[in-house]
């Protein structure tokens, strides 16, 4: 007889990161904002016995493609359409859209400044992204604050990114119930990437 053969199991090592990864807007929803979006949080100071505030505006209108090797970033470029900010008040949208001058500059765009080596191997990471900045059409270098999650083939990527107004030609927006807008705040990001399949 013959004795019977035991099937020895085998993992699976899950793929790493490397590769071409885009913006996915199928995951998630705008609604509860657990989808993709970028966006800006600025404090003002409004009238009206309402005090000071934080002004929070986000678009879901997003793509984006980021290129990964085991352990770099080798490029990123993200671009936010403005056209889809939104925020919890109606005529601070309209304002906002003026002094962005998004008639003209309907984009904002985030491209890395070179390669950014990562640690092999890992599939979160936390990190400080040199890179350039384009709002209004004027490019100011900057340094985005990112973490980012890898689980199965969803690429989370979560951080901020400071601005200064002036820099990108832009002015602080102003209305009757404006008191004053802070000239700098912060843009705030979230975005999901799948990874393209090879050809």
């Amino acid at each position: 007889t013959v004795a019977p053969t035991t099937a020895v199991p085998t993992t699976v090592e899950p793929p790493g990161p490397s590769g071409t990864w885009t913006v996915d807007l199928d995951i998630g929803s705008f609604h509860d904002f657990s989808s993709t979006w970028v966006g800006y949080r600025i404090d003002e100071e409004l009238g009206r016995g309402i005090g000071a505030a934080t002004a929070v505006g986000r678009t879901p209108l997003v793509t984006g493609t980021v290129v990964l090797a085991d352990d770099a970033v080798v490029s990123a470029e993200i671009t936010a359409d403005l056209r889809g900010l939104k925020s919890d008040r109606i005529y601070r949208d309209g304002k906002v859209f003026d002094v962005l001058h998004v008639d003209r500059h309907p984009e904002a765009v985030f491209v890395l400044d070179g390669p950014l080596p990562l640690v092999a191997g890992i599939t979160e990471a936390a990190a400080t992204m040199p890179g350039v900045l384009i709002v209004n059409g004027v490019a100011v270098a900057v340094d985005a604050t990112l973490e980012a999650t890898l689980v199965g083939d969803v690429l989370t990527v979560v951080g901020s990114l400071p601005v200064v107004l002036a820099d990108h030609g832009v002015d602080a927006p102003s209305a009757p119930i404006v008191i004053s807008v802070a000239d700098h705040g912060v843009v705030e990001f979230q975005l999901f990437l799948t990874r393209v399949a090879a050809t």
